[in-house]
């Protein structure tokens, strides 16, 4: 009976439908064993590999990864949206004209540097900048009133750069490419580092003649 049974089975096989599929299935493999592939992957399949890969598979970070699967789907079909791969390429084209101009560089530097942290954070935590944030359309309205050409001048560029329908990083990245543009923003992040050391020594000396007094 079971021979009977494996003879039919066989004749299946050999039916014409399976056995073309079936040679080359066998050419396949004869191929990757003549390149290697197969001895590769049998080395691969060893009991050391296997147990790196059951660990890599069983750990902490994988299972999140399988447990976040549905938000990084998501992401990946944020990300390949064409408005988002837009806004990705020319932030990248800003970060590459900061880094040629050399104020990533600065930037760094400055970030770097305890006491300008600390100066800034004092800055951005202080009333008076508070104030200003809260009432920055009245500013900026008080602003445009002042008779002075250069301001009046200044504000007007602005207002048409804003208007153009240009997103702000692109006219920032044609900015970037002006090398008064450069020169002023470098010259300007140089000063703010100065001069606030300046300013905290200063401090230091009014606090040091209370002291004496």
């Amino acid at each position: 009976m079971a021979e009977v049974e494996l003879e039919r089975k066989l004749l299946e096989v050999m039916n014409p439908e399976y056995i073309e599929p079936l040679i080359k299935f066998l050419k396949l493999i004869r191929r990757l064993d003549e390149l290697g592939i197969l001895d590769a992957m049998s080395n691969l399949l060893s009991n050391d590999v296997i147990e790196d890969l059951v660990k890599t598979l069983m750990s902490t970070n994988f299972i999140r990864l399988l447990n976040n699967y549905e938000e990084l789907l998501a992401l990946s079909a944020r990300l390949s949206e064409p408005r988002t791969k837009e806004s990705i390429e020319k932030t990248l084209d800003l970060l590459n004209a900061l880094s040629n101009t050399g104020l990533l560089d600065t930037l760094k530097d400055l970030l770097s540097d305890p006491e300008v942290l600390s100066e800034v954070s004092h800055t951005f935590i202080n009333t008076n900048m508070i104030y200003l944030v809260t009432n920055i359309d009245t500013l900026l309205d008080f602003m445009t009133r002042i008779r002075c050409c250069a301001y009046v001048a200044s504000l007007n560029a602005a207002r048409d750069v804003a208007s153009d329908g240009r997103s702000i990083i692109k006219t920032i990245s044609e900015m970037l490419k002006d090398e008064d543009a450069r020169r002023g923003l470098n010259f300007l992040l140089l000063s703010a580092k100065y001069l606030g050391k300046q300013l905290k020594e200063r401090e230091f000396e009014k606090q040091a003649l209370s002291a004496s007094t």
